[in-house]
């Protein structure tokens, strides 16, 4: 295992430069090391020691807010248990974390070795709890457990990605329901044939 040189990280300079993030993400304004740097009141040389890039520091702030924001509360049904996801996801969207996936989005498709960090730390612990929705529905009889759940999660995260990107309509509560009731009703009909 590789140890780290240098000083271990201070807690109070992460969270200001993470929350340095989120306000000048929220902001509008341009991102950079050092309007990071400035705003958080640490060095330069701190922020370049503990992330490999602005991605990274965007993507700590993302996982920060999605660990404190989505909590799922399990129920028996499919499209309540798969609604609550949603309507929180869609909360946190609404409230600054949609800035920070366009961003994450955006360097996604220009440096592969950060696509696979933010697949891997973001994108697929989203999904494993999509997932275990959809599982639990299996185990419950609500969802045919021949049902490609891979298949479902894209369809949910396309459908909100798709809205994110674009813009073209809003991500609400009411967006969150009937995503949550079309799926349910497709897998019910499916599991009916």
């Amino acid at each position: 295992m590789k140890t780290r040189v240098g000083r271990p990280r201070s807690e109070k300079s992460r969270e200001a430069v993470l929350a340095a993030t989120h306000a000048l993400l929220g902001e509008g304004g341009r991102l950079t090391f050092e309007a990071i740097a400035k705003r958080a009141g640490v060095g330069k040389p701190t922020i370049y020691r503990w992330w490999p890039s602005l991605a990274d520091i965007v993507l700590e702030a993302l996982l920060s807010q999605a660990d404190a924001e989505i909590k799922v509360s399990r129920s028996s049904s499919l499209r309540d248990t798969l609604q609550d996801f949603l309507r929180q996801s869609m909360q946190a969207i609404t409230a600054g974390a949609g800035t920070h996936l366009r961003f994450l989005m955006a360097q996604a498709q220009q440096d592969e070795a950060f696509r696979v960090r933010f697949r891997e730390k973001f994108t697929a612990e989203r999904r494993k709890v999509l997932r275990s929705i959809f599982q639990d529905a299996v185990e419950r009889g609500q969802l045919d457990k021949r049902q490609n759940l891979d298949i479902l999660a894209d369809m949910v995260f396309g459908a909100m990605w798709y809205r994110l990107m674009l813009g073209h309509l809003p991500m609400d509560e009411l967006f969150a329901g009937e995503l949550a009731e079309t799926v349910a009703k497709l897998v019910q009909s499916h599991a009916a044939d």
